[in-house]
């Protein structure tokens, strides 16, 4: 898997099986996921717009899902969680019947009104991916009713399970650990993409860590302000502190942990890759470069 943003719009890459409320949906196979800001007017055909923007970016439509929102990009919220994934976009106005969506929007024109929650796991049968979809959301409404509201979505929520790897998890429930984990993460991750609508201060998405040291919460990181630079060595890139390439699975930068009764973790604390200027610069301006690619590139300047 691998992420990226392209102006207005997140693109997540990768060989997914996935379960999909929004255009391109249902429950199939792609490599392209999408979550695409459009005007507060917009009135086109969704498909359409999706078709256009995954052709002007050189990907196959036919293998791309997507969901579309008026909410600005700069407010998504990336949540990370061992190998769970989740990116949220939220904006809310009260819901009402979808023949008064355009009265409404006429009253609150510049008011965004859709939560886009798309999820990333490992391993999920279709069965499994179907129940994500109802963790994600379980903990969507759940998180309204938190905030004070006393409605459990709005007219134009749309939500992506995606999986990648063998579909060996059958299960996703409230009795799994998986279910659990996926259920907390949308929670936190609806709680602060709202939050984040009324703070203007931010101009680019924000990345929140399940850390379980001095007790299990979430905290919110930003390369600034990071308490253990340099983790490596002093003058290291710190851009790709997560890794958007994670997890790579190469044996020769990293390794899968065991964990009793949960799925092997990769753990790339050894791994320096990311963290060279020269690789970095490289991976921003081609997102798409492969693993030999970069390691290629690297090893050039060692």
């Amino acid at each position: 898997m691998r992420y990226f943003l392209r102006s207005s719009s997140l693109i997540i890459r990768g060989k997914f099986r996935i379960c999909s409320s929004g255009p391109g949906g249902g429950i199939r196979d792609c490599t392209t996921l999408i979550n695409h800001q459009v005007p507060h007017n917009f009135s086109q055909d969704p498909d359409r717009e999706l078709e256009i923007l995954a052709l002007s970016l050189g990907l196959s439509y036919p293998d791309t899902a997507g969901l579309l929102t008026t909410v600005d990009m700069n407010t998504l919220c990336i949540l990370s969680w061992d190998a769970l994934t989740v990116f949220v976009t939220a904006g809310i106005i009260h819901p009402v019947h979808p023949d008064q969506v355009n009265s409404v929007a006429q009253k609150s024109p510049n008011t965004p009104g859709t939560i886009n929650i798309i999820v990333i796991v490992q391993n999920f049968s279709d069965q499994a991916l179907v129940n994500a979809v109802i963790k994600a959301t379980e903990a969507k409404a759940l998180a309204l009713r938190d905030a004070g509201h006393g409605f459990a979505g709005t007219v134009t929520d749309a939500v992506i399970i995606a999986s990648d790897g063998a579909d060996t998890i059958r299960y996703a429930e409230s009795a799994t650990k998986t279910g659990q984990m996926i259920h907390e993460t949308v929670h936190a991750g609806v709680t602060r993409a709202l939050l984040r609508q009324s703070d203007t201060r931010k101009n680019h998405p924000s990345f929140f860590i399940r850390s379980g040291i001095g007790g299990p919460h979430w905290f919110l990181w930003e390369k600034e302000h990071c308490k253990y630079y340099p983790c490596h060595y002093e003058g290291q890139c710190c851009d790709f502190c997560y890794c958007p390439l994670y997890p790579c699975g190469d044996m020769t930068l990293g390794d899968w942990i065991e964990k009793p009764g949960r799925p092997p973790i990769w753990a790339c604390t050894r791994c320096l890759l990311n963290h060279h200027p020269q690789v970095t610069r490289h991976l921003i301006r081609n997102p798409e470069a492969s693993l030999l690619e970069l390691k290629s590139l690297y090893s050039k300047y060692l």
